[in-house]
């Protein structure tokens, strides 16, 4: 690193860890001018990206899933800590998808997580979640055709008629 009066090179003095281990706090001293300053070294974190169904990228915000997932288990036996932890798997799992990953598969991971903590705050996610895309949201029978469960809705109006009843 050069010397930021002078612009000659500089040693290293000094060094020792900062901000609670993310940092390198490093005293430097000029070899022209004897000038001291002291830098900081840390490591860049990458960038995590969602792409959105229209194809638009958009930033991963930690806080924006956590308070979506809190919303979701609001009145739900689930701890904050629990939900912190789902929170982290989607985010490493972004992380080890090369740090894009599509909104409809972090959703999707979502749904997972949330479905081995507590059924309620799965449907109520679910209710949010388009279940349209959702490979979670299919009937629990998926040989059943939705034809088939069409014909069961119509069953009572047909049971009542054979009856000589009308509800």
């Amino acid at each position: 690193m050069d010397c930021p009066q002078c612009q000659a090179v500089t040693r290293v003095v000094e060094t020792r860890a900062a901000e609670s281990g993310a940092a390198l706090r490093r005293r430097r001293e000029c070899s022209s001018c004897s000038r001291r300053f002291t830098t900081y070294e840390r490591c860049e974190t990458e960038v995590l990206h969602v792409r959105k169904r229209d194809g638009e990228r958009e930033r991963f915000e930690r806080s924006k899933l956590r308070s979506a997932l809190l919303a979701a288990t609001h009145k739900r036996p689930v701890r904050t800590d629990e939900v912190e932890l789902l929170v982290e798997r989607v985010e490493s799992a972004i992380r080890a998808a090369g740090g894009e990953m599509a909104s409809r598969d972090v959703g999707e991971r979502c749904l997972i997580g949330l479905r081995e903590l507590d059924p309620g705050a799965y449907l109520q996610f679910l209710g949010v979640f388009d279940p349209a895309v959702s490979e979670l949201s299919r009937p629990a029978d998926p040989g059943r055709s939705v034809r088939s469960q069409s014909e069961d809705a119509e069953l009572p109006a047909q049971a009542a008629s054979r009856r000589g009843t009308h509800e």
